[in-house]
């Protein structure tokens, strides 16, 4: 096999690993999200103290309360029963961001509310069909009222004549925030690196089956005891060098002229 496809299969092996353990935080990180809806500072709980973080130092939007019981009206009055069953006091609080709407009036107090935004944008616990929060009825919970509207850094403590469960709102939303972006990275990592994975994978796949293996040159050795041979029983003579023949002549003389010399 060639590197290319090599190449290719482990580095989609790669992205796969990545992918599912990227798909594994993001089903964790969504797990922890609701289980930080169900957090609780108090539960079950007559009294208590706990402390307003305030982190950006320009107030919270403070904390809620809720109690066991459903939203009925059975005397009539207009006012959900469970409200008018529970008196719920703050002992102390911290200071209150005067710019806030309304925070001066509350001055960190308890008031009632249900569901604000339904009823019309009023904090009030009148008996009527919009006027609920069902988000913890799986809990025999149903929420009632708030406190510490805009408080700063500080010292919370309340209490109550029946049983309440209180929820810090802005932990609540910081950490449903920073759950949500650990989901979201998770999975869309996890989907990233799986599609990336799995066409690596196929590409490598494909040149594997495709590519053909780079030839190979083999290189021969002569062996070590091959010699060149005569064929026994024949004896070549060694070539006779040739004689180069000289000839000299004889030198001619003139016929010395009579008289002499």
């Amino acid at each position: 096999m060639r590197t290319a496809p090599k190449v290719l299969l482990i580095l989609g092996g790669v992205f796969l690993l990545v992918g599912i353990i990227g798909f594994g935080i993001g089903i964790n990180s969504a797990t922890g999200i609701e289980e930080d809806m169900n957090k609780y500072e108090f539960e079950n709980a007559m009294n208590g103290t706990m402390t307003i973080d305030d982190n950006d130092g320009q107030g919270d939007i403070g904390v809620t309360f809720w109690v066991k019981g459903e939203y009925t009206d059975d005397d009539g009055n207009g006012i959900w029963d469970i409200c008018d069953n529970t008196n719920v006091v703050i002992t102390s609080n911290p200071d209150v961001n005067s710019n806030w709407d309304e925070a001066t009036l509350l001055d960190g107090k308890f008031y009632y509310e249900v569901n604000y935004e339904a009823n019309n944008n009023e904090s009030n616990c009148a008996a009527n069909n919009l006027n609920k929060v069902n988000d913890r009825t799986e809990q025999g919970l149903v929420k009632i009222g708030r406190a510490c509207w805009g408080c700063f850094a500080g010292e919370l403590s309340f209490e109550s004549n029946q049983s309440v469960w209180v929820t810090y709102d802005d932990q609540l939303g910081e950490d449903l925030i920073e759950g949500l972006v650990e989901t979201a990275i998770g999975f869309f990592a996890g989907v990233g690196s799986f599609c990336c994975g799995v066409i690596l994978l196929i590409i490598g796949i494909i040149l594997a089956f495709t590519m053909k293996d780079e030839d190979q040159i083999v290189y021969t050795m002569p062996q070590s005891n091959q010699m060149s041979m005569q064929q026994p029983g024949v004896w070549t003579a060694p070539a006779q060098p040739q004689k180069v023949q000289t000839g000299m002549s004889q030198p001619v003389f003139d016929e010395i002229g009579k008289g002499g010399l």
